[in-house]
């Protein structure tokens, strides 16, 4: 279903009531809630929406009261239905058009994006990012690789961040004598990941719970970064993205 197709029975409705149906179709089928009145125009005139140009979409929200919600000033605030607005939608707008698994997929993609959009630092924003990508495109194992990768960086950090290079190197060596000795946050490339689990965990960058689930992580990069008949499928691939993203980020 089309837009223009849903709004049709709305025909006669006022305005606000048209902005808020807008709002309640896009995020039922695109995956996102918050939207700007340049969004919900666009899609308005998409729909042919008639004497566009004389509505006033910011006023009209601004009195649509606890229905939506804003945030954010000037031409990048953003306006989303509250529950009540949903459930008050629900009440007048025609039925939303079932769900199909491509528009599901998409949605749980958008999804994904935002928690990584959420990610401070640069590095392991960018290899999460490749994850997402990777999982749109079915590319399972490397998905997985990738949001490993972010991990390690991140633990990384935090463990160069939190600790001296003695006590780092101490940490390594009481569980692997011949460890290299720490002198530079890039040594820290130097330790295998299950050593650095361990380390971070030993110097409280980690709690138990988190290195225990860390290592199934990592055993589950393992199996997919090596020639092997494993073949994880999306769901294994998507929860080992969102299980990293709720530790560590």
């Amino acid at each position: 279903m089309k837009l223009v197709e849903y709004l049709a029975p709305l025909s006669r409705g006022n305005q606000q009531s048209r902005i808020l149906a807008t709002m309640y179709f896009l995020e039922a089928t695109t995956g996102t809630s918050k939207f700007t009145t340049g969004a919900i125009r666009d899609a308005l005139a998409e729909a042919r929406t008639a004497n566009l140009k004389q509505w006033n979409l910011s006023a009209r929200l601004g009195s649509a009261g606890h229905y939506v919600h804003a945030e954010g000033t000037g031409v990048g605030r953003t306006w989303e239905l509250t529950s009540t607005g949903r459930s008050a939608v629900a009440a007048f707008a025609p039925p939303l058009p079932a769900e199909s698994p491509s528009v599901a997929k998409q949605s749980e993609a958008a999804a994904l994006r935002t928690q990584v959009a959420a990610i401070s630092d640069v590095e392991a924003r960018a290899f999460a990012s490749e994850a997402v990508d990777c999982l749109d495109v079915g590319a399972h194992r490397a998905a997985i690789v990738f949001m490993w990768v972010a991990a390690v960086h991140e633990i990384q950090e935090r463990v160069w961040a939190t600790s001296t290079p003695a006590a780092i190197t101490a940490a390594a060596q009481s569980h692997n004598p011949k460890a290299k000795q720490a002198k530079k946050r890039d040594d820290l490339s130097e330790y295998n990941e299950a050593l650095l689990l361990q380390v971070a965990q030993d110097l409280g960058v980690l709690d138990k719970n988190q290195h225990t689930e860390l290592k199934k992580a990592l055993d589950l990069r393992n199996g997919a970064g090596h020639p092997n008949k494993l073949r994880p499928g999306e769901h294994k691939a998507k929860a080992h993205i969102e299980e990293i993203i709720q530790m560590l980020f």
